[in-house]
């Protein structure tokens, strides 16, 4: 088995957010990001397990639409979270936040965790790599860093795949 890994650099974003756990709700605040990208498997025809070129445009597109954006939980289920015509009101306990349509990013999960923007970055990865020849690969590992030595990590293994 082979591996390839491209990280850090451009593969980066900036984004604001906040957890909720055990009843809290952490203040808004923002981390830079930085995402690492792991791909396992056989080599190709050209001895590659996958283009890097194409692996960090694909990874860079990714950060692109997550830098810069509140990132919302739309899964949440402690969140009260509501859509305006030109905003979101998103609302805890005694908490209100509103904020302008074009500055939030509504994402499918349930908190914003470095775990789950890793599990989600690794689904955004997936649907783009369906695009290319990836039945060699094996696994992918994705990993999400929020601060320095701080990161969480998220497995696919492409032969459960293969097994439906």
């Amino acid at each position: 088995m082979y591996r390839v890994l491209v990280e850090k650099g451009y593969l980066s974003f900036s984004a604001a957010h906040f957890i909720s756990f055990m009843g809290k709700c952490e203040r808004l605040h923002g981390h830079n990001y930085g995402v690492s990208v792991e791909l396992e498997g056989g080599l190709t025809e050209d001895a590659y397990v996958f283009d890097f070129v194409l692996l960090k445009r694909i990874v860079r597109q990714i950060c692109d639409s997550l830098d810069h954006r509140f990132l919302l939980p739309e899964a949440s289920e402690e969140l009260d979270v509501r859509q305006g015509e030109a905003e979101w009101e998103i609302r805890f306990e005694d908490r209100r936040y509103v904020l302008p349509a074009a500055d939030v990013l509504p994402l499918p999960i349930d908190n914003i965790t470095a775990e789950r923007l890793a599990e989600y970055v690794c689904d955004q990865l997936l649907d783009a790599l369906s695009r290319h020849e990836i039945s060699h690969l094996t696994a992918m590992t994705v990993g999400v860093e929020e601060a320095s030595g701080q990161a969480a990590y998220y497995r696919h293994s492409f032969t459960r795949d293969r097994a439906r």
